[in-house]
């Protein structure tokens, strides 16, 4: 008895497996898929560090500024310098008001201070109050990259630098931080940046 099919055969080779060939290009093209969503997501990671160490570092640093803004503000009398824990040398008249520290009065007595310094050898910044033993830390990792760095300096109307004290003028705080923080993110050579680097100026609100 003889049987027939109706309908079409398939071939022989549309039942087959892919070939060698087609294997390897298809595994190919899916490992340079696999490679540029690893490559995406690195880069990814890299750039979410970079923003959340800006972020970190701002708010770090607009902490420590406001309390020194505010600081600067209430003053009634201040002076800028050379000083540390144990003491303040202010600059005197006809000098330039330059200096790594700024001390702070709010009334007319000079036994109640409030100090600023910048830590040259540790490159921090500290603040101060009378009674107080031990500075606490504003700001860290600091450097003076461009001179201007770690310092205090008056400025008059015109942003030159003054040298008398005829007038309390504007004061100029420079920060250049060598690294940002939380987290740790390193700027300096063969990294990002050179430095990171925060200014402002600020005058008192309680001149008679």
């Amino acid at each position: 008895m003889k049987l027939v099919y109706s309908g079409k055969q398939e071939s022989g080779r549309s039942m087959l497996a892919m070939t060698l060939v087609e294997t390897m290009v298809a595994m190919s093209v899916f490992g340079l898929v696999v490679l540029a969503l690893i490559g995406t997501y690195i880069f990814c990671l890299r750039y979410d560090q970079l923003m959340c160490s800006k972020l970190g570092a701002s708010d770090r640093s607009r902490i420590g500024f406001d309390l020194l803004t505010t600081d600067i503000r209430a003053a009634k009398m201040w002076a800028i310098g050379t000083g540390g824990l144990t003491g303040f040398s202010p600059c005197g008249n006809a000098t330039n008001q330059t200096g790594n520290a700024l001390q702070i009065n709010y009334t007319t007595d000079t036994n109640n201070f409030v100090r600023y310094w910048f830590d040259t050898n540790y490159y921090k910044l500290y603040r101060l109050t009378n009674g107080m033993t031990a500075g606490y830390m504003i700001a860290d990792s600091l450097t003076n990259m461009t001179g201007l760095g770690m310092s205090f300096r008056a400025e008059d109307y015109r942003g030159s630098n003054t040298s008398d004290l005829t007038f309390k003028y504007v004061i100029v705080t420079t920060l250049e931080f060598a690294q940002y923080q939380y987290p740790l993110t390193k700027v300096g050579a063969n990294y990002y940046y050179n430095y990171y680097r925060i200014q402002f100026k600020t005058s008192s609100h309680n001149y008679d």
